[in-house]
């Protein structure tokens, strides 16, 4: 089965609307270049700097995010400037989001078994509001939401017609630039096409390898680089290491300082705002909400919402020994429950950052809808498309190789930690999953009706 034909007039009503509401949006309604701080200023930061010096050597920082974003945020700088309002910059994030929409119909063709579950699909792309918010913002949610949508779809074509495989891996190495945490996704639909190998034969050595090979050149390059910049092989973005440290730790703030007296001082005042600091605003919220103790609480680890050492902030040691006291201290079973908590935050606890932040009295009510619109109508329906994709691996690999994405964001988020920001890139697939879960309930609610019908209807009287 090779899925519904799309319609094209609705194909092109929809890109048309996805064009005019993203670029309203990046040029008048919410310009990117006027909300640079925080995560939004580093990637500008090394945009600019790689636009205008181009590509250095031994600069531990530009090590420290995975640089597929601040990459393609330089193009158009180095074509048409890189000095603010960066308006070509905004139109490219523009039609990065603009093409997500197209992008889920015709996902959504290929997975959904009717043309109207399709259509919704479609329309719940154009008008969710979260992946337009993130349009506002020079982040990787943007350019990822694009660049995954991009793959799948044509990962999906080779999985129902051997076609398309060369493009399906340049869309995964793209991908992958952007979050290499992505590449777990791209393990599991390998491990999707090798148990489903016989009912495959379309699928053979040169789909795998225009699938791989650009994958592993961008591997191959997202190491060979992380090197130039920090002498080491053992990774590819060194806030991987902060990450898992808090995400195991459960601390709000990492502070690294240069000399123990440094440190020192910042613990006598208590200051957490001086040394090279990174905070999760996501732990900042547990601690608001929940109470020390309470089973969704922050509870940290080290007995501090704060963690400060000497050193570099990424330093790998560091986080690894770290990382090992934290596992002393909590145990296997706090260890899980900080998983679970680090999962509720994805879904339940987390508003959404940087709505949150300037502006946020126009922007956060309407973001705060959308979260709750998420969770009371597409959270459980998904998880239980989930669950129906993952059964179903042998009768619609297409539908398991969409559930293995939204599995892949749940995994990440309770490895390291879990935020409305980083799941919002994956709704697409949640509300794809959701509509074929509810088209399910659906379907087995008519065969038990039409089966209890048939069981007390009254028999026909036949003439003797």
């Amino acid at each position: 089965m090779h899925g519904l034909v799309p319609d094209r007039r609705w194909l092109l009503t929809l890109t048309a609307l996805a064009l005019l509401t993203r670029l309203l949006w990046v040029l008048f309604v919410h310009p990117p270049g006027e909300y640079v701080f925080s995560d939004m200023g580093m990637y500008v930061k090394r945009a600019t700097d790689l636009a205008t010096n181009g590509p250095r050597d031994g600069m531990r920082d530009l090590a420290w995010q995975a640089y597929g974003t601040h990459f393609l945020l330089a193009l158009p700088m180095k074509l048409f400037g890189a000095g603010a309002p960066f308006r070509a910059a905004a139109v490219l994030w523009g039609l990065l989001g603009a093409a997500a929409v197209p992008l889920t119909y015709l996902l959504a063709c290929r997975v959904v078994p009717t043309a109207r579950l399709a259509k919704i699909a479609g329309v719940v792309a154009l008008l969710w509001y979260p992946n337009l918010s993130t349009t506002g913002f020079f982040l990787s949610e943007t350019p990822f939401l694009c660049m995954q949508l991009l793959a799948v779809y044509w990962l999906v074509r080779v999985l129902q017609e051997g076609v398309r495989a060369w493009p399906a891996g340049i869309a995964a190495a793209l991908t992958f630039m952007l979050r290499p945490q992505s590449a777990l996704f791209f393990a599991l639909v390998f491990g999707l096409w090798l148990v489903n190998f016989r009912r495959l034969p379309w699928v053979r050595i040169n789909q795998l390898l225009g699938v791989a090979v650009p994958l592993l050149l961008a591997l191959a390059f997202s190491v060979w680089r992380y090197h130039s910049h920090t002498g080491r092989w053992d990774g590819i973005a060194e806030n991987a290491n902060m990450n898992l440290t808090a995400g195991r730790c459960h601390n709000i703030v990492t502070q690294a300082f240069r000399s123990q007296a440094d440190l020192k001082k910042s613990e006598k005042k208590d200051n957490t705002q001086d040394g090279r600091r990174v905070s999760l605003p996501g732990y900042r919220t547990l601690k608001q909400t929940f109470p020390d103790g309470h089973p969704l609480g922050l509870n940290a680890a080290m007995g501090s919402d704060t963690i400060r050492f000497v050193g570099y902030i990424g330093d790998p040691w560091i986080h690894k020994a770290l990382r090992q006291e934290c596992y002393r201290r909590t145990g296997v079973l706090g260890q899980l429950q900080y998983s679970l908590v680090n999962l509720s935050l994805q879904w339940f606890i987390a508003r959404q950052w940087p709505d949150n932040s300037k502006n946020h009295q126009y922007f956060l009510p309407v973001a705060e809808a959308y979260r709750y619109l998420f969770l009371v109508i597409f959270l459980l329906p998904s998880l239980v498309g989930v669950g129906l994709g993952l059964a179903r691996w042998r009768r619609a690999p297409a539908a398991t190789l969409v559930a293995l994405c939204l599995l892949t964001s749940m995994i990440l988020a309770a490895v390291f930690f879990g935020d409305v920001r980083l799941r919002t890139p994956y709704d697409p697939y949640a509300v794809i999953l959701a509509l074929l879960a509810i088209h399910w309930a659906r379907e087995r609610w008519r065969g038990r009706k039409a089966a209890t019908l048939s069981t007390t209807r009254p028999p026909l009287d036949l003439p003797p």
